[in-house]
């Protein structure tokens, strides 16, 4: 493809590590952190999380679950061993568990989540 191409997705092979390698010259797409900690890389003018990317290639989703967990709490550990699909509530239990947020926290979250959805 020539320079200045608008790459998609399917320009891309995901590796199971998590690694994004454009398959027309070989270029490994060097992920940056969002905000939250998050691995992002830009396919196509558009940021793509890398841990998506990753289990959306490799891990079944059956009940069609709508986030994916890193199973060690580490965001930058995109190996599919350490991903799985989970509910908002799987998550946010497996968050309690590992001391990433208390249950208040998350009270305090869905209570705000609410008075937004309130108003529209």
């Amino acid at each position: 493809m020539r320079k200045g191409t608008q790459y998609t997705i399917d320009d891309y092979i995901i590796t199971r590590d998590g690694k994004v390698i454009n398959k027309h010259n070989g270029h490994i797409s060097k992920p940056q952190k969002n905000g939250k900690g998050y691995l992002r890389v830009n396919i196509g003018h558009t940021l793509k999380f890398v841990h998506r990317l990753v289990a959306e290639k490799y891990i079944p989703n059956p009940q069609n679950k709508p986030q994916v967990n890193h199973k060690n709490c580490d965001k930058t550990d995109n190996r599919v061993e350490n991903l799985e699909w989970v509910t908002n509530q799987e998550n946010r239990n497996h968050m309690v568990a590992n001391g990433l947020a208390s249950n208040q926290y998350i009270k305090q979250k869905q209570l705000k989540r609410y008075a937004e959805l309130s108003r529209n």
